[in-house]
């Protein structure tokens, strides 16, 4: 069953002492680690009147497969949701967006890949970040699919990037926009530290291989930030909806 959204975002608001990434013995995180890490992260899926998830088959490479579309922001699943119910109306009658945390994308990425079922997971990032990240750094493409970007500060130390934290925790934003916001408050409070501060690119089907295979110091800090626009969307839909135990829906305006 899908969970109902919970977003205490308080991040942006902390006021510790901001400092660089120190070096700390490599620990691999558990499994339920990582599910509490993407609780926070909120993404809109296309499901059905029973909550099953929309499948549609693509075709990229000259390969056709079956896809299951997250997208990160509620406009591009709006948009979706819209040529959807345009182009085969009958088949998208009750269709309807549905928010979920990512962690219930992973947890149901993970049980399949343990069955053996045919579920794939593809991530659509918003046109604007994506285009920010391809000015910071050379677009990773696999499968055809651009994957979702994730900015994250950094300075340059010996010829390797350390990441900057603040409150123990290293946060990775999902939109530069937040991203330059929080350096910029970051280098009043210390700007001898983050003097060389710049802003890195890395992408979220990475970081999520890299918490369930890799130990390296710093998992633990890792904190995915949502955009406020994603944040925004869900307090002005769960205000205009009475609570539900299941997942936020939403049906677009025509």
């Amino acid at each position: 069953m899908l969970k109902s959204l919970i977003l205490p975002i308080a991040l942006l608001s902390m006021s510790l002492p901001i400092v660089a990434l120190p070096p700390m013995p490599a620990q691999a995180l558990s499994e339920a680690k990582i599910v509490e890490k993407l609780q926070q992260v909120p993404v809109f899926t296309i499901t059905n009147g029973t909550g099953n998830f929309l499948q549609q088959s693509v075709t990229a490479a000259g390969k056709t497969r079956m896809i299951t579309p997250v997208f990160m922001e509620l406009k591009d699943a709006t948009t979706f949701l819209n040529k959807l119910k345009k182009d085969q109306p009958k088949q998208s009658k009750v269709a309807q967006i549905t928010i979920v945390p990512l962690s219930e994308i992973y947890k149901l990425q993970v049980d399949a890949q343990k069955k053996a079922q045919n579920i794939n997971f593809v991530f659509f990032p918003t046109e604007q970040q994506l285009k920010n990240a391809q000015l910071l750094k050379k677009p990773y493409q696999a499968n055809a699919f651009y994957p979702v970007p994730l900015f994250m500060i950094a300075i340059k130390q010996q010829n390797k990037y350390v990441t900057v934290q603040e409150n123990n925790l290293t946060p990775l934003f999902l939109s530069k926009q937040q991203a330059q916001q929080w350096l910029a408050r970051v280098k009043k409070k210390d700007p001898k530290l983050v003097a060389k501060a710049e802003i890195k690119v890395n992408y979220l089907h990475v970081v999520l291989a890299d918490l369930q295979t890799q130990n390296y110091a710093g998992q633990e800090q890792l904190v995915i930030v949502p955009s406020a626009e994603s944040v925004a969307s869900i307090r002005k839909l769960q205000a205009a909806q009475p609570k539900r135990s299941n997942a936020v829906t939403t049906t677009p305006k025509k």
